[in-house]
């Protein structure tokens, strides 16, 4: 039989790759219960539909798609925002609100894996829905940042690029971009980075922009927040500019002043993204966005309910361990056991499983040797996993219900009952 490998995209995790991941799960769970989320989760498969009407041309292309038995198109998540709105559309008046919903999913994108992105990933989504308040959001940037600062990161390890779509779309009415390609010129903006300048350029040709146009463009978006003449601006673009000097003193209000740099160019590939836009990213510059996220003000309308607006981000497993292991903050892997209980020989055997087995209900992780080896063999065992306690079991304990307790880092030995070993262990 050919030697099969894992899918493309994918990772195999062995339980100290499992360790570094479920530290980072660990870390979301924390850190969104800290700020009053709670836990949901919605289902992997969903009609092929629910990506197809609002996330933008690049998610679409990016699916798993199938035909099930039924003859329905169905998708394999591609991320879980569209799932939120579906859900809170479903049971909109009986939700209190404001909704503070997170969750810890599995999904797949069909793209070229890469540093710090693979086709099958985990990711953290949080979001806040119910109010127009910028409250909500300064809320929200302030949990993706508090997820990094307890990750082990600082300020000098990342920022936050903040924009409004708002405003944007404000300021590329003012430079020239008629309304019907406002919404074109944003897709291309989003794939600079990706493109290059020069192709972005060419591409803003292509889409019926002027030279002139173009050049107005750029300088109305590299421009600083304090400098934008507001009297320049369409209604939209006002308000925009509004919600984005509110946010910034919010968030200085969260100690996050200095992280935060603001980004009037950045507008996040999601079509349902109507005001807020942010992002993190490594000050090094050598990954892609770590987190990213906006607010969006009618995608429950649009699954059927009322209007109900939000923000939410996701913040996905691959790019945060790259971006960990880059600051030198990944854990060392730890077996999470307690004690490891050995017999001096198979007389003892049975003592051993009863011993560890009243540990065990008392709530100690406690392995016991399976493969018959020898004394020396399981304490270099427990050596090489830094197992801190062992407990051996020979006929002499065994008959005086005793067991014998080395302390591995000490190496102190004791004599005590199985009560007594549980509190040392302890």
């Amino acid at each position: 039989m050919p030697k099969l490998e894992p899918v493309k995209g994918t990772r195999d995790l062995y339980p100290e790759q499992k360790y570094v991941q479920d530290f980072i799960f660990a870390v979301w769970k924390d850190v969104g219960e800290r700020f009053g989320y709670e836990d949901m989760e919605g289902p992997l498969l969903e009609p092929a539909e629910l990506w197809k009407l609002k996330s933008g041309s690049e998610i679409p292309e990016q699916m798993y798609v199938f035909t099930d038995k039924g003859n329905r198109q169905v998708a394999i998540r591609p991320e879980l925002t569209p799932t939120i709105a579906r859900m809170a559309a479903a049971k909109q008046k009986s939700l209190a609100k404001p909704l503070r919903w997170y969750s810890i999913g599995r999904f797949w994108r069909y793209e070229q894996p890469q540093s710090g992105r693979m086709r099958e990933f985990w990711q953290f989504n949080c979001d806040c829905m119910g109010g127009d308040t910028m409250r909500m959001d300064a809320e929200v940037i302030a949990v993706s940042a508090a997820i990094m600062l307890v990750a082990g990161a600082t300020e000098k390890d990342f920022y936050i690029r903040l924009g409004n779509r708002k405003l944007i779309q404000g300021l590329m009415a003012a430079a020239g971009v008629d309304k019907e390609l406002i919404q074109e010129v944003s897709r291309l903006l989003d794939k600079k980075d990706k493109i290059g300048q020069e192709n972005y350029e060419l591409s803003l040709k292509d889409a019926g922009l002027s030279q002139q146009t173009i050049e107005a463009l750029d300088k109305a978006l590299s421009q600083k927040l304090e400098d934008v003449e507001e009297q320049s601006l369409d209604e939209e673009g006002k308000q925009g500019l509004e919600e984005l000097k509110e946010l910034v003193g919010l968030l200085k209000a969260y100690g996050l002043e200095e992280l935060v740099e603001i980004d009037l160019s950045i507008v996040r590939g999601f079509d349902y993204y109507t005001s807020t836009v942010f992002e993190i990213f490594d000050r090094s510059k050598k990954l892609r966005a770590v987190a990213g996220g906006g607010r969006y003000e009618n995608l429950v309308e649009d699954f059927g309910g009322e209007r109900l607006a939000g923000i939410g981000f996701g913040m996905g497993d691959v790019v945060l361990e790259l971006f960990l292991k880059n600051i030198g903050q990944l854990p060392e892997y730890q077996k999470d056991v307690d004690a490891l209980v050995i017999a001096v020989d198979d007389s003892c055997y049975l003592s051993c499983i009863e011993t560890a087995q009243a540990m065990r209900m008392e709530g100690l992780n406690i392995e016991i040797d399976l493969l018959g080896r020898k004394v020396g063999k399981q304490f270099e065992y427990a050596d090489k996993h830094s197992v801190p306690y062992v407990i051996v079991i020979g006929p002499e304990e065994a008959a005086k219900k005793k067991v014998k307790l080395k302390d591995m880092d000490t190496g102190k030995e004791e004599i005590l009952t199985v009560d007594q070993a549980m509190e040392r262990i302890r």
